[in-house]
């Protein structure tokens, strides 16, 4: 069900009815809501989502029995086991069979297993998600960092939360659970309600306005590869760039949005990651709940910085490896991971500089961090085309052809002043979000009248957009 859709609205406009009138029911309704949500995706998935999510709950209470800690790692096994089969089997299956040159009956199998009626892959909406949650939600009660939960109720919320179900952000126990044994005492207030839809229609206008408006022409430029000029090269790359942040960062804003309508406090996924000067700052500002999930359960669970220089670099690589892979089971996710391990290896490298005044001085001064701004989203946008190219062999062509731009033809292409325009508009994203209590105070003393047309105008731009073509959020793929 599609956050943008009249069905997901009618869905929320039923929910929130009882979940405001019944305060004691809240618990039962999310239960009710999400199982509603996500079933729409099939029974079969729902029973899949439902026996992990429930051998999870068992295997946290059990484990706590003297003797009986060895548990963790079948719940460990489960989870991961579930993620492999349904998302890497057929990828590792075909490289197997690459590698040998032989052909294997199981890998038929598997494709009969994983392929449809209507002969497409058998996908698990929102697995990564979940099971990335179940299995930080395994390791914090095994460290004693959080407290289980005795309701199987409030789990199954706490792990299929609609609104963040689907593409995150990725939830700890200890942030939500706590929030769910409050929640029928809790007083949603409207200052709570109006910003809810104040985030929720600003991800609305992301999606609609923006990333699905993008998608006509990103998608022509990347369909035919061998075509495309260096210049147009670029262009899809910062185009792919825009679109993929406006779509996610949309969907994480009405996520947002709807755990306020909810009295719910999600955590904030994405900080204008393209206003970043080196690749630590970007992992602190994009997916921001993956980014940390990788380090204190991956960089941090194979030894992090403890072991020695050496061994640090090769735990963020393989950390990196692993985000890459979580992306997506194809082998130019990998290498995407890996592009992003290097340059953050790279720029731990050069943090070594530091320790000459001259060099330290200069990386404070504010034009030091523009140049290093501009010079950082190009090696982002660069990177993008690992991530968007159907294979590896695309990648590297786009590569080849976007080494060989001529850089005033490329300035003076048609789709540069909206290039251009994207980042300004990334920019004034920043600068509301930045100084939000201070632009809401603004905003309001512009007379009523004007903000009211404004609110029109917006909304029959929206709903102008909205018509025909419904697209799916890029990050539900993963």
């Amino acid at each position: 069900m599609l956050f943008h859709s009249p069905n997901f609205l009618i869905f929320m406009l039923l929910l929130l009815i009882p979940f405001y009138l019944w305060r004691k029911g809240r618990i039962p309704l999310l239960v009710v809501g999400n199982v509603i949500f996500y079933v729409a995706n099939g029974v079969g998935v729902l029973l899949l989502f439902l026996s992990v999510t429930l051998v999870t709950f068992l295997v946290v209470h059990l484990m706590q029995r003297e003797g009986w800690r060895w548990l963790f790692w079948v719940g460990i096994a489960v989870n991961v086991g579930n993620i492999i089969f349904y998302k890497y089997a057929l990828m590792l299956m075909d490289t197997l069979e690459s590698l040998t040159g032989h052909s294997y009956l199981m890998t038929v199998q598997v494709k009969e297993w994983l392929t449809t009626e209507q002969g497409t892959t058998f996908m698990v909406v929102g697995i990564s998600f979940y099971t990335f949650q179940l299995i930080s939600y395994l390791i914090d009660v095994r460290r004693g960092t959080t407290k289980p939960t005795k309701s199987f109720a409030r789990f199954w919320v706490y792990i299929s939360l609609f609104p963040q179900l689907i593409a995150g952000p990725i939830l700890r126990g200890e942030e939500l659970i706590p929030q769910l044994d409050e929640l029928a005492q809790k007083r949603i207030r409207w200052q709570e309600i109006r910003f809810g839809l104040y985030l929720f229609f600003i991800g609305l206008m992301k999606k609609v306005i923006l990333a699905d408006n993008l998608d006509s022409i990103v998608n022509p430029l990347f369909k035919d590869i061998a075509v495309l000029s260096p210049e147009q090269a670029w262009i899809a790359a910062y185009t792919f760039g825009f679109q993929i942040y406006y779509d996610f960062s949309a969907y994480s804003d009405m996520a947002l949005g709807l755990g306020y309508l909810l009295g719910i406090r999600l955590i904030i996924n994405f900080n204008t990651p393209y206003l970043s000067s080196n690749p630590s700052e970007f992992w602190t500002r994009w997916h921001i709940s993956l980014s940390r999930w990788i380090r204190d359960y991956i960089y941090i669970g194979l030894g992090g910085n403890r072991k020695g220089p050496a061994r640090t670099l090769i735990h963020l690589f393989i950390a990196m490896l692993i985000s890459g892979l979580w992306h997506g089971a194809m082998w130019h996710f990998v290498v995407w991971g890996a592009v992003h391990g290097l340059l953050l290896i790279v720029y731990k490298w050069t943090l070594e500089l530091n320790r000459f005044n001259k060099i330290r001085e200069l990386r404070q001064h504010w034009l030091y961090r523009i140049i290093a701004i501009a010079v950082f989203f190009h090696i982002i946008t660069w990177t993008w085309v690992f991530f968007r190219a159907k294979n590896m062999g695309e990648a590297l062509e786009l590569t080849r052809l976007m080494l060989h731009v001529d850089v005033v033809a490329l300035l003076s292409h048609p789709y540069m002043p909206l290039v251009a325009g994207l980042f300004i508009l990334h920019i004034i994203e920043y600068l509301i979000r930045r100084y939000e209590s201070m632009s809401g105070r603004i905003w309001h003393w512009v007379p009523s009248p004007i903000r009211g047309t404004v609110y029109a105008a917006l909304l029959f731009i929206v709903f102008y957009n909205m018509k025909g073509v419904s697209y799916d959020f890029i990050y539900f793929q993963f």
